[in-house]
């Protein structure tokens, strides 16, 4: 991996001081759940919350509104077609990243609509601001807004875009009985070191292979727990709505193979991916698969009825991708057509990021059809 600039590891340096000051606080030893928050979310040091680029060539990685601005085109077609069937001309962002999708959307939505975004990073915020005053005009500008938390009040489409993978999860291993893995540090390093034998993360765990199928000695995987008090919270604010989670994942049946020994947990550096979580603190992108079917056990849960569930490839194919291919082509070289062509394979063939990356919805008192959501189910 490229080595960090000096600035960088000036940054990284503060953040291990704090890491370190609360392993102590805690006894010598935290969760990972813990570490992931501290090293991604805390104020003015986490990954997130430090004005270090992210998204694009210049940063860590490449979201798909970042690949072509098709995406966003086709999903402001879906969210036209939900305000059709009754939903309020309201979206709620999570996590809108560079402020592409945004862009992309408020562009190519047929009426106006009001656009709020929930951003907790101060850094994000600014760039996002920013970058929108500059491309957007100015009295669809005016339209977008910055929420620290959740409305009080919200009808209408709430999107997020890679938000659940960047969920802090909790680390679990097997020898003989469940475990989870907690943090410490060495003296040099930080390090994995045996948490707790009896933790929710454990029970979670151990449900999913008493219904999955017996996992072998050595296996060591995630469980994300955030979903439930996640759309509990998004329940108590949402009187009618539809939201669209789109992000990398699997099903659980698939999630929890026992070849999948190794969990899913992945980092980016510079473009970079590896495993290993304890290096670079603040300085990369840590992340984890979703977990479908347990986020749709918890959407359940708390009230809310599934829409579908389908591959990013299939949504956006059956939700009108190559019809949005079509309208800014009309006038296109040769060339243009190419990158355009590239774009489309890029966001739905197989070996690229059609099939890791999957969208589900769920609705809450609205009566909605969303086909892009069957299709190929």
């Amino acid at each position: 991996m490229p080595r960090p600039a000096a600035g960088e590891i000036a940054h990284s340096n503060r953040l291990v001081e704090f890491l370190i000051a609360e392993i102590e606080q805690h006894g010598g030893i935290i969760s990972f759940r813990d570490y992931m928050q501290f090293v991604m979310y805390q104020p003015g040091l986490g990954y997130y919350s430090a004005g270090l680029s992210k998204f694009g060539a210049g940063g860590d990685f490449v979201t798909a509104p970042e690949i072509s601005a098709l995406f966003g085109s086709t999903l402001a077609r879906q969210c036209e077609l939900i305000f059709e069937q009754g939903a309020a001309r309201n979206i709620l962002e999570f996590g809108a990243g560079s402020g592409r999708l945004c862009q992309q959307i408020l562009t190519r939505l047929n009426q106006s609509c009001t656009y709020s975004i929930i951003e907790l990073s101060a850094d994000l915020r600014l760039r996002q601001q920013e970058y929108l005053q500059s491309c957007l005009p100015g009295e669809v500008f005016q339209r977008v807004r910055w929420l620290d938390q959740l409305p009080v009040e919200f009808s209408g489409v709430v999107l997020g875009n890679e938000v659940l993978d960047a969920m802090p999860v909790h680390l679990v291993s097997k020898d003989q009985q469940w475990f989870e893995l907690g943090v410490v540090f060495d003296g040099t390093r930080f390090n994995w070191c045996r948490l707790t034998d009896d933790s929710e993360a454990v029970s979670a765990i151990s449900h999913i292979e008493a219904t999955r199928g017996l996992l072998p000695a050595g296996y060591t995987t995630e469980v994300n727990l955030n979903f439930r008090p996640w759309l509990n919270a998004l329940r108590e604010c949402c009187e009618q709505a539809v939201i669209l989670m789109i992000d990398y994942g699997y099903e659980q049946a698939d999630y929890y193979r026992p070849e999948r020994c190794s969990g899913t947990l992945i980092c980016h550096y510079h473009h970079r991916s590896h495993a290993d979580p304890l290096v670079y603190p603040g300085l990369q992108d840590i992340s984890a698969s979703v977990d479908f079917d347990a986020f749709a056990d918890a959407a359940i849960d708390c009230d809310f009825e599934i829409c579908g569930y389908t591959t990013q490839g299939q949504f956006l194919l059956a939700g009108g991708l190559l019809e949005e291919a079509e309208r800014p082509l009309a006038d296109k070289d040769t060339k243009s057509r190419l990158g355009f062509s590239q774009q489309i394979k890029t966001l739905t063939m197989p070996t690229e990021m059609c099939e890791r990356f999957k969208v589900i919805g769920i609705h809450r008192n609205l009566d909605i059809d969303i086909p892009a959501l069957t299709a190929g189910r």
